[in-house]
């Protein structure tokens, strides 16, 4: 258990520290992502979310700026596929315990239950990525692992933002949005000093 901890907390260092390094200089733009057409998003305003899109975006993301081959990549992302199944299936039974937890007539014993659940699968998830690294470096140099590694933060990242702004969800430091409860001690928007 000591070593699963240490591992999760190495995971997490590196993390942080990987993003650090990949930090633009002179407080220039991060230029990683660019879309040829920036109309192109997998989420449309009037459509549902398309896993296949998604999917089809991703690897084109991922191939372009780890410059990965044709056979790299074709050998690269059913492994990455499976990666990602098994961690949505781990949280998936963490968000259930989540959404109980997280009810008005929630428990002690089921908010514990879901720490304790959420804990549990942060550290499966470590191990997946430990064992899936390996079946990477099988496949890929660590350079071009290390690259997809940062492509998928960049990815990930621009793609909150996408939905976010399909969704009209861009809100300005500070202001509340719709269903967000006021904090206490918090002044309101617009009202500066005052609560």
């Amino acid at each position: 258990m000591k070593k699963i901890f240490i591992l999760l907390i190495g995971c997490m260092l590196a993390s942080v520290s990987v993003h650090g390094q990949n930090q633009p200089q002179n407080n220039q733009p991060r230029q990683g992502w660019q879309r040829q057409n920036r109309n192109q998003q997998p989420v449309n305003r009037n459509e549902q979310f398309s896993p296949a899109e998604y999917a089809r975006q991703q690897r084109e993301f991922f191939t372009k700026n780890a410059e990965l081959t044709q056979e790299e990549a074709d050998a690269f992302f059913p492994i990455y596929n499976e990666l990602q199944q098994k961690k949505r299936e781990l949280n998936r039974e963490t968000r259930r315990f989540m959404r109980e937890a997280a009810g008005p007539n929630a428990s002690d014993e089921q908010s514990l239950k879901a720490i304790d659940a959420q804990a549990e699968t942060n550290l499966k998830i470590a191990e997946l990525e430990k064992e899936y690294l390996q079946k990477f470096k099988k496949i890929l140099p660590a350079t071009k692992i290390l690259k997809i590694q940062n492509a998928e933060e960049q990815f990930n990242s621009q793609m909150l933002k996408d939905i976010q702004q399909s969704r009209g969800h861009q809100f300005q430091q500070g202001q509340q949005r719709p269903g967000q409860q006021q904090r206490p001690g918090q002044p309101q928007p617009g009202r500066p000093g005052q609560n």
